[in-house]
């Protein structure tokens, strides 16, 4: 068994800082990013912060409903195709726009169909929705990244 003080001495494989695989976020955007196990317990917690944020930037409450719903279908998205164990959620909001990043590293491209129930029901909840697939290291990033826009900042 490896000895946790040589493996916290490493340098981290190239694909696993955040740097790395932080999606882009807006300047002058406030930013909070979770890394945590790839288990369905967590998804409350991230549902929970979504709200959160989306209540505090005045979004109505159906949006805030929404906002939680889509957190939820990405995560079911992606906790079956992570072959580490982790999940990385990286909330960013500025004004009446929120954007959220799910990315878990898998080891195949082949993921669930984006024609699927899961998917419709997400790019729905969402203002836009957008899947992506990088190839990392002999594995790949799957990440979905959603945005959902303030109905006020329409008027």
């Amino acid at each position: 068994m490896e000895d946790t003080a040589d493996s916290l001495e490493r340098e981290p494989e190239k694909g696993t800082n955040v740097e790395d695989n932080a999606p882009l976020v807006p300047e002058g955007a406030q930013v909070i990013e979770v890394r945590t196990a790839a288990i369905p317990h967590v998804v409350p917690t991230l549902r929970t912060i979504v709200a959160d944020i989306a209540m505090r930037q005045d979004f109505d409450l159906d949006a805030v409903e929404d906002l939680r719903m889509a957190v939820d279908e990405a995560c079911s998205l992606l906790l079956p195709a992570s072959s580490d164990g982790r999940l990385t959620c990286v909330f960013s909001w500025n004004g009446p726009r929120i954007e959220v990043s799910v990315s878990v590293l898998a080891d195949s491209a082949d993921h669930e169909d984006d024609a699927g129930l899961s998917w419709q029901l997400l790019t729905a909840l969402a203002t836009t929705a957008e899947r992506t697939i990088t190839p990392e290291n002999g594995r790949y990033l799957s990440r979905v990244d959603l945005v959902r826009e303030s109905q006020a900042a329409d008027s």
